[in-house]
């Protein structure tokens, strides 16, 4: 067996056991990475068990309406696996996937009232989010393929799908007519947004699961072998000089904040690095695992919110950290807490949806004070 086939394996033997793990006489967990996004008023949460994508109010989390494919029959014991709800057009897009079904693939939803308007059958996991770009969705999966589905016609358009050589987990991140598309067979690709044709790929890599980060004409992806790699978009050439290395994968997308590159790692810790080198900038690292002296993982992307550095926990801990100090944390005291998923801001909250399926909201006004005021905004029925 390869390194790279030997990599491969364990990331899909650490994401099957995040999916279907529950607590001995606790509530059921999510079975997949729980979905979460936030648009306007509406959060679109992917929840329950068996999972099913909540449309909430974002004030108050009442459930405005579900959604789930039609025509899937008896699905009573069957385990769901979703991409996040990605909204453009005036519709929601989500991936769908139920074993031994023959209903799964993309599906475009009314995002108000859940009623199903079309889909695209691929016979395999979309794991990413869409991505929803001037009238076109574009996804990966795990059959290797990168789509691009033409919203008017609701169809695949022409040229497409793009065959890499494994799966992809991560979003495409698509600009300036083209697509960068980072794969689990260690390249990161750049394609013609209209055809589909291959422009660049990158020399050999390591896997990479999370979508990359365009900053004046450098892509920055984060790797499994630990790495955050900076690539040139016009023509995928490493950026010479650029070198940073963590102590375990790069399971999140960089964040850049105030002329710095924000990174956490499975190692449980936040980076911030100089955008040029790469090197780490002092007084950084935060390690997340201070908290209980213990170690913490951390696989959900920075986001910044009120001067802080909001990152998420395996332990189910969200922390608002500046200058490598923390600000507060908000524990949340369950087991089946861990948040793998990134949180979002959205005006004055930050939104957080646990592996239990539990939405919650925090205060960014309250960060300054050293209080991280969390409330309990959803819970599926499940979980009540």
């Amino acid at each position: 067996m390869t390194q790279r086939s030997r990599m491969i394996g364990a990331v899909i033997v650490l994401l099957l056991l995040g999916t279907v793990l529950t607590g001995c006489g606790a509530a059921p967990v999510s079975q997949n990475w729980p979905g979460l996004t936030v648009d306007g008023d509406t959060i679109y949460a992917i929840s329950g068990a068996p999972q099913e994508v909540y449309i909430l109010d974002a004030e108050t989390g009442a459930v405005k309406a579900t959604f789930m494919p039609q025509g899937l029959g008896d699905s009573r014991g069957a385990v769901n696996y979703w991409s996040p709800v990605t909204v453009g057009d005036g519709l929601a897009f989500a991936g769908f996937f139920q074993e031994k079904s023959d209903s799964n693939g993309l599906y475009a939803f009314d995002p108000e009232t859940g009623q199903q308007q079309w889909q695209i059958l691929v016979n395999s996991q979309i794991l990413p989010a869409p991505t929803y770009v001037d009238g076109v969705v574009y996804f990966g999966s795990t059959d290797k393929n990168v789509y691009a589905v033409d919203v008017e016609s609701q169809r695949i358009k022409t040229g497409w799908p793009f065959e890499a050589g494994s799966a992809i987990w991560a979003s495409p991140l698509v600009a300036d007519g083209r697509v960068y598309v980072a794969s689990m067979d260690h390249y990161l690709y750049c394609l013609d947004a209209e055809t589909g044709e291959e422009i660049w790929k990158t020399e050999e890599l390591a896997a990479m699961g999370k979508q990359p980060l365009l900053v004046d004409g450098i892509l920055y992806v984060g790797a499994f072998d630990g790495r955050v790699h900076a690539i040139k978009a016009d023509s995928g050439e490493l950026v010479e000089g650029f070198d940073f290395l963590a102590k375990n994968w790069v399971w999140s997308t960089p964040l850049m904040a105030d002329d710095q590159l924000f990174v956490t790692s499975l190692d449980g810790s936040l980076y911030a690095l100089e955008p040029a080198t790469g090197n780490v900038l002092a007084p950084y690292p935060y390690n997340s695992g201070e908290i209980d002296d213990g170690k913490d993982v951390i696989r959900a992307n920075p986001v910044e919110a009120g001067g802080f550095i909001i990152i998420g926990t395996e332990k189910g801990r969200v922390i608002a950290v500046r200058e490598a100090q923390r600000g507060c944390s908000w524990p949340s005291g369950t087991p089946e807490s861990a948040v793998y998923t990134t949180p979002v801001v959205s005006g004055d909250k930050v939104y957080v949806i646990q592996m239990n399926g539990q939405v919650h909201t925090l205060d960014v006004t309250a960060l300054e004070t050293g209080v991280c005021a969390g409330d309990l905004l959803f819970s599926p029925p499940e979980n009540d």
